[in-house]
């Protein structure tokens, strides 16, 4: 099982290296108020692609097994994949253009259908379909890499993206920060009441 360690390890430390490349450019590119190019979102899905080549092989394979029974297992990561997949599929349509959904068209702020219950549903649903996938390995490496992730995405989101779109849509979106969850709560009225992950 050489080549599955050599594997992991490799695929970890491009996402790593290139991670680091990527977020800089998405900072840079976020600072000047711009758009991601077609080079930068490139960059971006082969990064995630090497990610989630190390999550998928350390769940096929049981890396660190976990003590959990096999059939819950399997039962809790399909509906955990399903749910994921279907948040994520629902952001993305809601956003009704691949350039839009993509950040390279930034021409209007999308706060309907499901992001009047999240401000990131496309995070939510991809971090939900990679539990899903640790779980039905039972891999403890794969949810230490699904942690690293979460870490990854809460730091994009809260030091990049949010500031960035503050910025860009001004008290738009200011508005719809107040009453709508980072990740996933009732909407609310601008005055009261909290949702969970703000």
């Amino acid at each position: 099982m050489i080549w599955l360690y050599a594997t992991i390890s490799i695929s970890i430390s491009i996402w790593v290296v290139l991670g680091s490349y990527v977020f800089s450019e998405v900072k840079k590119t976020y600072q000047r108020n711009g758009v991601f190019t077609s080079r930068l979102l490139n960059l971006w899905f082969v990064m995630w692609g090497i990610y989630h080549l190390a999550v998928i092989l350390s769940s096929l394979y049981g890396v660190w097994l976990i003590p959990v029974d096999k059939a819950p297992a399997l039962t809790g990561g399909l509906v955990l994949i399903a749910a994921g997949m279907i948040i994520l599929a629902a952001g993305m349509i809601e956003f009704r253009s691949l350039r839009r959904s993509c950040g390279q068209d930034t021409s209007q702020l999308i706060t309907t259908g499901i992001y009047q219950w999240s401000r990131n549903p496309q995070f939510m649903g991809c971090l939900l379909y990679l539990l899903g996938i640790s779980l039905m390995g039972r891999s403890g490496l794969a949810f230490v890499l699904t942690g690293a992730a979460s870490l990854v995405i809460y730091w994009y989101t809260v030091r990049l993206a949010e500031p960035y779109l503050e910025r860009l849509y001004g008290d738009e979106y200011r508005s719809y920060r107040s009453r709508t969850a980072r990740w996933v709560g009732t909407p609310k009225k601008e005055e009261g009441g909290t949702a969970l992950g703000d």
